[in-house]
């Protein structure tokens, strides 16, 4: 890019009507963009107009890590700078590496917004114990360190309940992280007896039977619903925490006695009854407890390692990367492929190359634009063959040199359900653009065409999600004549 370009490409990546040109003016601005230019775009955050702020925090969110850290870190830190920069820089900054103490620091901001947005995942743990003090930004803290499964000691939780226990309100999140850390706090104690939904993490065992035990209300009576829900809970919790429930395999809420069904011990002689219950549940959930699903040993197989966690992409920096290249073992691949042919959302063009590769494909067409948004990729555009063609003929014409048949996944009159299809032997599925669908040419070309059943209203799916489900399908279908 030549600086003398710069105003240009941002004028389009902010403004251009054309979605697909607004995408490759963003690209290279990601891309390419000096220091300098980085925060002219960082200034736009603070911008009067919404759209323009959402696009340019688009930008900085596409940049390399190693380019807009320091720029990002510098704007949060920097209290002369707006509370729109600030804060906007610290959910970037939130999606980066190596930026805790940043994030750190942000959580002391004068300016609640700015708190907030540092109160992520990413920021240091007893940082984020630390902000659950603060009533403008403790639950946003507690939803962070609840999605990392942190848990408090009684004697960190206690004073944050103290705090929180004259707010009217306390948000899903905060209340869970209380109610599993300091169940005896009075505040704590009663929000969890008239809320159903505190009850799954309220580990008072004589408090949930107490509740259980309640007489049961008469049908449609006042507060009945809720009373069913807080046994329910109970005994949902109650279950997780080994207690025995055989007391209530009789009891009138079906919903309870298919707790109670997957709690019992295989050899016990409520499961003759419960596999005769009424409800299909019940009995469902009987026959299973009957053939040992879900003993301990059952339980511990099902929470074990599975042999894929032991791949390089699944552990951090998650993902195939260069340096992985040298010892992986590349698996077979069919003899078949994708084409993508105008993908808009740099999203979906990323989740449906990772997941052709995922389904053993051979290689992938990209019809349009030539830039993939590498973060949905993982990496697997290093070890999948990527085509990209200028126009459906040429598609077509590649597609017939290598040895495929195309497969166009498009809702016509002519499709076959992707279930029922007799695919052909080395398939080129065919996706096309998220509001206009496989480009005609491609249609008249196809040799076969399917399409995925709806069931609601909606009438198609995603085109990341199609592609998936119909190339995993097709892979499992044949997998075993393949071998």
């Amino acid at each position: 890019m030549k600086p003398e370009d710069f105003p240009f490409l941002l004028d389009d990546a902010l403004y251009e009507p054309d979605a697909v040109k607004r995408d490759f003016a963003r690209g290279v601005l990601a891309r390419e963009a000096n220091e300098a230019q980085l925060c002219e775009i960082l200034a736009l955050l603070d911008a009067p107009q919404r759209m323009t702020r959402r696009r340019a925090a688009r930008i900085l969110s596409e940049t390399e890590p190693d380019r807009v850290r320091d720029v990002l870190t510098e704007a949060l830190l920097d209290l002369s700078k707006p509370v729109r920069v600030r804060s906007e820089s610290a959910r970037i900054v939130s999606m980066l590496s190596d930026c805790e103490e940043a994030l750190a620091a942000g959580l002391k901001d004068p300016d609640p917004h700015v708190r907030r947005a540092c109160a992520s995942q990413a920021a240091p743990v007893e940082a984020l114990k630390a902000a659950l003090l603060d009533v403008e930004t403790g639950e946003r803290a507690a939803e962070s360190l609840d999605l990392r499964a942190v848990q408090l000691t009684e004697e960190e939780a206690w004073p944050v309940a103290e705090a929180w226990s004259k707010q009217r309100t306390w948000d899903p999140a905060l209340a869970r992280l209380l109610a599993r850390s300091c169940p005896r706090h009075p505040a704590v104690r009663a929000r969890a007896l008239s809320d159903a939904a505190l009850l799954d993490d309220w580990e008072d065992k004589e408090a949930l039977l107490d509740i259980l035990n309640e007489p049961p209300l008469p049908n449609g009576s006042e507060g009945e619903s809720e009373q069913r829900a807080r046994r329910l809970a109970s005994a949902v919790t109650l279950s997780r925490m080994g207690v025995d429930l055989s007391a209530w395999a009789g009891d009138d809420d079906a919903k309870l006695r298919a707790v109670v069904a997957k709690s019992l011990d295989p050899a016990s002689d409520l499961l003759d009854k419960l596999v005769n219950d009424p409800d299909p549940g019940v009995r469902w959930l009987a026959e299973r407890t009957r053939l040992g699903a879900y003993t301990k040993e059952a339980q511990d197989r099902i929470k074990g390692r599975h042999a894929r966690l032991d791949s390089p992409s699944a552990r951090p920096p998650y993902g195939i990367h260069e340096r992985d290249l040298e010892n992986l073992t590349l698996p077979p691949r069919r003899h078949a492929a994708l084409a993508l042919c105008h993908t808009r959302f740099d999203i979906n063009l990323g989740v449906a190359v990772r997941s052709a590769e995922a389904a053993g494909l051979e290689e992938v067409f990209i019809l349009g634009k030539e830039e993939i948004f590498k973060s949905p990729l993982r990496g697997t555009d290093l070890v999948l063959k990527l085509t990209h063609v200028q126009s459906p003929a040429e598609l077509l014409r590649l597609a017939r040199q290598r040895g495929y048949q195309l497969v166009a996944v498009q809702q016509t009159p002519n499709s076959e359900s992707y279930l029922t299809a007799n695919y052909p032997p080395c398939p080129i599925f065919v996706m096309g653009a998220e509001d206009l669908g496989v480009p005609p040419e491609l249609r008249a070309g196809a040799d076969l065409a399917v399409e995925i059943p709806m069931f609601g209203l909606i009438d198609s799916l995603n085109v990341a999600a199609a592609a998936t489900t119909v190339m995993l399908t097709w892979a499992s279908m044949t997998a075993s004549s393949a071998k």
